[in-house]
């Protein structure tokens, strides 16, 4: 037997129940309406059915009109959790229905013109049992509860042709091919709203993810920008005290004290910043931010830090506050990267205001002392490279001939991009 999902063999044999999808939540109102409601249909529907057996089948086929009715009450009880097992009970049931309207009671209490009904009576539960069941099948699954309906419809009409002639066959099978179409039209209404729910789903992850990396971009680089810098400048102050501090003397104490206010800041603007990221819904204090009136403090706060800095600053008024930030933390990196990498070197410092926007130059020597172990991650670099493509411009970093190390940034100034 094949094992293709719209076979007939796996519809009438080898299906399982859990190869189907679930039930869909079709009713919106309260439990009690659904089961009185239920109830109610299955109630005349019980009433109908056995009426109609009895009188057609006559007194003496009791046993034969409650297996018929067992036969016709249990695909609808079958119907939600079991709905494979539905359609083969109905199947069988309308099976069994047709071999019994061979057999009627030499006396039919409906007469010539309802001598069919208690057939009819039979198909009216295998209808809805059959939409719910394709309703629920995957693509290419109902194909073979689909062939069954039809060849079923077919028999139905045959049956009844000596009765009521083809007017029963031609109804039987507008009526199967209406609920198949009905069914299938249901199975793509589900899939349509599970695609929908998908992709609502995926649009809402997608945005989440996209909001937490950029919130996680923009901390990483502020706290790379700020308290790296910050640290870096610890970090080189301990390496040098050596070479810069004679002794434990009164230099040595003002040298600590340094690193003291340094950390300090460090973790002041760490507070700051923890502080915005905590209280999403108050709008949070800022300082003014730095810009290019506060470079000369860099400058001077990285030269106390035992750094040889030849520094030229000139053009920097009418600078946007956003690029002269942009500006600044450039720099503020540059520096960093110097006195990690490059300890003991002198360290050139060039910013000034040309035709094609704010040039930022920042070179320096080899090294003449051996870096600290694991000195610079690469994220420095890769942050001024982000900051020089939301501004607009260009950059150009890396080692020069002499061992040292260049970087050079021209940022765009609104008006002066050349377009």
């Amino acid at each position: 037997m094949a094992s293709n999902g719209g076979s007939l063999g796996w519809a009438l044999l080898t299906g399982r129940e859990a190869d189907l999808e679930p039930p869909s939540a079709w009713w919106r109102g309260p439990v009690w309406v659904k089961t009185v409601l239920f109830g109610s249909a299955l109630a005349v529907l019980l009433g109908l059915t056995y009426s109609s057996w009895a009188r057609y089948l006559g007194g003496s086929s009791l046993p034969l009109v409650f297996f018929l009715l067992l036969l016709q009450i249990t695909p609808p009880l079958l119907a939600v959790p079991f709905p494979l097992t539905a359609v083969r009970v109905a199947a069988a049931g309308m099976v069994g229905a047709m071999i019994a309207t061979l057999f009627p009671a030499d006396y039919q209490p409906f007469g010539r013109t309802l001598s069919d009904w208690p057939l009819q009576v039979h198909v009216l539960p295998y209808l809805p049992v059959l939409a719910m069941t394709l309703a629920r099948t995957k693509p290419g699954q109902g194909r073979g509860i689909s062939i069954v309906a039809v060849m079923l419809a077919t028999a139905v009409g045959v049956v009844q042709l000596p009765r009521a002639g083809t007017k029963s066959l031609v109804w039987s099978l507008i009526v199967v091919t209406v609920t198949i179409v009905a069914g299938y039209g249901m199975q793509q209404r589900r899939r349509a709203l599970e695609q929908a729910d998908a992709a609502e789903r995926t649009t809402v992850e997608e945005r989440s993810k996209r909001a937490a990396l950029q919130e996680r971009a923009l901390v990483a680089r502020e706290l790379h920008d700020i308290i790296g810098h910050h640290l870096s400048l610890i970090a080189l102050r301990t390496d040098s005290a050596r070479y810069r501090v004679p002794d434990v003397s009164e230099a040595a104490a003002e040298e600590f004290r340094a690193l003291g206010v340094a950390a300090r800041e460090a973790l002041d603007e760490a507070r700051r910043l923890v502080g915005v990221l905590r209280d999403a819904d108050a709008e949070p204090e800022h300082e003014p931010q730095p810009g290019l009136a506060e470079v000369p403090s860099l400058i001077d706060g990285c030269r106390a830090s035992g750094i040889e800095i030849r520094a030229e600053i000139s053009g920097g008024d009418g600078v946007p506050a956003m690029i002269a930030l942009a500006a600044y933390r450039i720099l503020q990196e540059a520096l960093s990267n110097a006195a990690r990498h490059s300890p003991g070197s002198t360290v050139d410092v060039e910013v000034r205001r040309e035709p094609d926007g704010l040039t930022i130059l920042v070179e320096n020597g080899p090294p003449t002392r051996p870096a600290a172990p694991g000195a610079g991650d690469g994220t420095g670099l890769a942050g001024i490279a982000e900051r020089v493509t939301l501004i607009g411009g260009s950059y150009e970093t890396g080692p020069r001939a002499d061992g040292g190390f260049r970087v050079a940034v021209t940022l765009e100034l609104p008006g002066e991009s050349g377009v």
